[in-house]
């Protein structure tokens, strides 16, 4: 989009009202590298020249002698007006040192193909991403970000289907693919070659993705993300019946976490998708114990194991998981987007 109205950079500010991690540790991601997919055709960023994302303390001196501030604009867009347009008098001067290299980092699947051979070309994706941030600069001299909820519990609970699946040997009429994908921290560089390449001989139907799902107080409530998208909410609001469980979709629209996981990969393609988390309602201590854990271990190195973890909420989400995976992959027609979907533009 910015690339057509000839943006050769930007410089991205963080709302002051939804920051989720303290600005001090966001910046120490600065010294990390950065990657991009090799295939030109795949890669989102050629061309650009600088990106910058600015401490909003400091962020008024881009406006300077435009007549507006920061704080101005955030108050319009809390209210939800339309936020003027206006020439920046400021001007942006850089020198960029940049050294570039090759590396490969893989994509890790498995795939039961589909008991129906009219059905055994379509499916059903189970993702989760293997990456987290690696070693990086010390927070309280510790150097290892472990990321155990950021994303091991993701590809302990698809590992965890694929194994009950190959125990009790049953095989959906659809095929299932198990992927523990790549380079999510990137830019979800890993889904969306994945995406791009799929195994032969089958076409993506629907995906599922697990990204720290969070099992931090017992399971009774599931968030969805996605869930007024597509008519897979039938089939999970189907599975959660089954399991006593309640639904609910994000109860934090504004930090956009439908189309910050892996799973926008598969929606970029067309294909519905769905991504839980154990949920909560606003204003209870189970949504203190959420932002605190976001708050203080969220791309930090305490996202370890020595953490608080509700060990039967992880087993019931995995429950969850097993049970949507083969019900999707069961349906007598293919998932279809909502007519009503912003999404739907990227149908097939």
């Amino acid at each position: 989009m910015l690339r057509p109205a000839g943006a050769i950079g930007t410089i991205a500010i963080p709302s002051t009202q939804r920051l989720e991690i303290p600005w001090s540790r966001s910046t120490i991601a600065r010294l990390q590298p950065q990657m991009s997919l090799a295939d030109p055709a795949l890669d989102e960023y050629r061309g650009q020249q600088i990106a910058v994302t600015m401490n909003p303390e400091r962020a008024d001196k881009l406006f300077a002698g435009s007549g507006h501030t920061l704080a101005e604009l955030a108050a319009i867009d809390q209210a939800g007006r339309p936020l003027p347009r206006f020439a920046l008098p400021a001007r942006v001067k850089a020198t960029i040192a940049v050294s570039r290299a090759e590396i490969q980092s893989q994509n890790v699947a498995g795939i039961v193909p589909g008991a129906d051979p009219a059905r055994r070309g379509e499916a059903v994706v189970l993702s989760a991403h293997l990456d987290h941030v690696g070693v990086g600069e010390p927070v309280a001299g510790d150097r290892i970000y472990n990321g155990a909820m950021d994303n091991a519990t993701g590809v302990a609970t698809i590992l965890e289907v694929a194994e009950r699946l190959h125990e009790s040997g049953l095989r959906p009429a659809r095929s299932l693919i198990f992927v523990a994908v790549t380079a999510e921290e990137q830019g979800e560089l890993g889904s969306r070659y994945f995406v791009q390449h799929p195994p032969a001989g089958t076409r993506i139907v629907a995906n599922v993705n697990t990204d720290m799902f969070l099992p931090l107080f017992p399971l009774k409530t599931l968030m969805v993300l996605g869930l007024d998208e597509s008519d897979l909410a039938g089939d999970i609001r189907a599975v959660a019946s089954g399991l006593r469980l309640s639904i609910q979709a994000d109860p934090e629209p504004e930090r956009n976490r439908f189309t910050r996981s892996d799973q926008y990969s598969f929606v970029r393609a067309g294909v519905p998708a769905l991504a839980m988390k154990v949920g909560y309602d606003a204003n209870t201590p189970e949504a203190a114990i959420a932002q605190r854990w976001t708050a203080e271990r969220y791309h930090a190195p305490s996202d370890d194991l020595n953490q608080p973890v509700d060990l039967k909420a992880a087993l019931d989400f995995v429950n969850v998981i097993h049970q949507l995976a083969v019900r999707i992959a069961n349906r007598a027609t293919r998932p279809s987007w909502n007519d009503t979907s912003f999404f739907k533009r990227f149908g097939r």
